[in-house]
């Protein structure tokens, strides 16, 4: 996945050469991405679109045979032969996608990137790496503000000086697990004492005395806040005491409500997320079939509560620290996927040729049992 990141991350690099705003650069490189992937998307909407016109029989024959589960797999193949429909074919467009997004997303929430957007402004959003988090202090300024929970990862990238006066970049295995902290619990405010560990780097104990230096994005995990932070070789231990700032003591409502209004451009861009989330989920079980009132599963389904679950995700973002960077890859992803699907079921019921028989003119198969 590192790989996929690290190809994200240069994409970008090419169109912010281009535009010189890496909003834009992110609209711009999901788009393209979005419409390479076209046909693959479409397969995987028609796929979806069919399985639901299909379903209403599809449920009939399992109940039909449901004492027999080989016969009722041999008759559902035969129905699938008989309706040109693969079940799996909504699947393997979605396997070849993952991987991409996973990365692109990977990428717009790396700290290097992170590191890249500080100031960066695009239509109402000031700071492409802010998120709704209210203890987050000012990016790259030296201070870290904390509470005393926090934890830190860094970028995946280290560079190192040596003391002979080479510089080497030293891939981190564990950005987690690289960072030591004292004292712990932190006290917001003091000073914290951060050290490298040169095992999580990959390095053996002999480049404690080879080490002059290092400098690396250090993150909190919390907050998203970023610092860059350079650590010097003492005794041959790579570290550096870092100031704090605290982010004060407040209760979870109190953070919650703060973050909100301070940064009410990345709330904003939440809120228009979940209204293309809620579109985009009409527009899916648009064509799908009432289920029968003898059929309260399918109807548990359909209710409004199951209809609304994806908004659960969006409501989520109020909670975790997501950049706007990456808020925006969400908001475009969304918007295309709406429109694709509105674009097929356009196209699909152009057609009209009457190859799919509508739920209402279904024959009850339950009725010719032996």
């Amino acid at each position: 996945m590192n790989i996929i990141n690290q190809a994200m991350l240069y994409l970008l690099n090419l169109i912010h050469d281009l535009v010189h705003n890496y909003g834009l650069a992110i609209v711009l490189l999901t788009v393209a991405i979005r419409m390479a992937l076209w046909p693959l998307n479409s397969a995987q909407t028609r796929s979806m679109r069919k399985m639901q016109e299909l379903q209403p029989r599809m449920k009939a024959l399992q109940e039909k045979y449901k004492s027999d589960p080989q016969k009722m797999q041999a008759e559902l193949m035969k129905f699938y032969s008989e309706n040109s429909f693969n079940p799996m074919a909504g699947c393997l467009p979605m396997l070849v996608q993952l991987p991409i997004f996973i990365g692109l997303y990977g990428a717009l929430s790396s700290p290097h990137f992170l590191a890249e957007t500080v100031d960066e402004r695009f239509l109402f959003l000031t700071n492409l790496s802010k998120t709704l988090h209210s203890n987050a202090g000012q990016p790259l300024d030296g201070v870290f503000n904390i509470q005393k929970d926090d934890t830190f990862s860094t970028d995946k990238h280290v560079t190192l000086t040596l003391k002979e006066g080479k510089t080497i970049d030293q891939e981190v295995a564990d950005p987690n697990k690289l960072i030591q902290i004292f004292p712990k619990p932190m006290l917001p405010g003091s000073p914290v004492h951060l050290t490298l560990d040169f095992k999580a780097m990959g390095l053996s104990d002999d480049y404690k005395n080879m080490v002059q230096s290092a400098e690396v994005l250090v993150i909190d995990n919390k907050s998203r806040e970023l610092e860059r932070i350079h650590f010097e070789n003492e005794n041959g231990a790579l570290s550096q005491v870092v100031k704090t700032a605290s982010a004060g003591d407040k209760s979870f409502i109190e953070e919650f409500i703060g973050g909100i209004a301070r940064n009410w451009d990345v709330t904003l861009l939440i809120l228009v997320y979940g209204m293309l989330t809620l579109l985009y989920q009409q527009v899916m079980t648009a064509k799908q079939p009432k289920p029968s009132k003898d059929d309260p599963a399918a109807a548990a389904m359909q209710s409004p509560a199951m209809k609304f679950m994806p908004l659960m995700f969006a409501v989520m973002l109020l909670f975790i620290p997501i950049p706007a960077g990456a808020l925006i890859y969400l908001v475009v992803t969304t918007g295309m996927m709406l429109l694709q699907t509105l674009w097929v079921n356009f196209n699909e019921d152009r057609k009209g040729d009457g190859k799919s028989k509508p739920a209402d003119q279904i024959v009850d198969i339950k009725a010719d049992r032996a």
